[in-house]
């Protein structure tokens, strides 16, 4: 193929890939908004949880952050789906496996922003009258939200590149459009390599949404602290 043949067909998988990305797209929200579900009330456990639940919650994190994500969902929508009366459809079986994946990442990811908050304030808050949880409420989490934008916007790209192996079961993501234009055309290598850019595109136009949402939320004498971090 030519130049001119390569670029008409880039142009006409366009659309098809760009409705992959879309759903590429849904399933990294998804996946982070179900991660921070489990991972913030993880972290908040973890730091002033007493031990047994400490121990307990420490069973889920070793397990889910110690799988290949590819195993995870072979586990959830061959294992899991597999029980009497449970179907899991493919998106479902990819939103549970990376979503609870990503519960155990954030968990840490919080769990440290949460430590990262001097003990200073929390004595000085006390001292004012706050009781715990309105001191931990108040003081701790608006700073640790803040501490842990940078951890967020690695894990946002992790999780981006994680849900391409979505195909393994199904999901027609952007990888698996792409997949099915490069058998139909035989143009294997022009398509994949505009499927790598499609991920390039979305991997650092989330990280600016990351930074800009890091900006428009700093705190006054901690605006410095997620770039220095990076």
């Amino acid at each position: 193929m030519d130049i001119g043949e390569i670029l008409q067909l880039i142009k006409e998988s366009l659309p098809s890939l760009l409705k992959g990305a879309e759903v590429t797209m849904l399933l990294v929200g998804a996946c982070l908004g179900l991660g921070f579900a489990i991972g913030f009330p993880i972290a908040l456990s973890n730091v002033y949880g007493p031990r047994w639940l400490r121990f307990s919650l420490s069973v889920y994190d070793r397990i889910f952050r110690g799988f290949p994500a590819l195993v995870l969902l072979f586990l959830f929508y061959f294992g899991v789906g597999s029980f009497p009366g449970v179907h899991l459809s493919p998106f479902i079986a990819v939103l549970l496996a990376l979503g609870l994946r990503s519960g155990a990442y954030q968990s840490q990811i919080y769990r440290g922003s949460l430590l990262a908050v001097g003990k200073g304030q929390t004595d000085a808050a006390r001292s004012l009258g706050l009781t715990k949880w309105q001191t931990i409420r108040l003081i701790v989490i608006p700073q640790a939200v803040y501490f842990s934008l940078p951890g967020l916007t690695n894990e946002y790209s992790i999780l981006l590149k994680d849900t391409a192996l979505a195909f393994a079961v199904g999901v027609v993501e952007l990888l698996t459009r792409g997949k099915f234009i490069a058998f139909r055309t035989h143009a294997v290598l022009p398509i994949y390599l505009t499927v790598a850019a499609i991920y390039l595109g979305l991997t650092y136009g989330g990280v600016l949404v990351f930074w800009a949402v890091e900006r428009y939320i700093r705190i006054p004498g901690l605006s410095g602290y997620g770039r220095r971090a990076r």
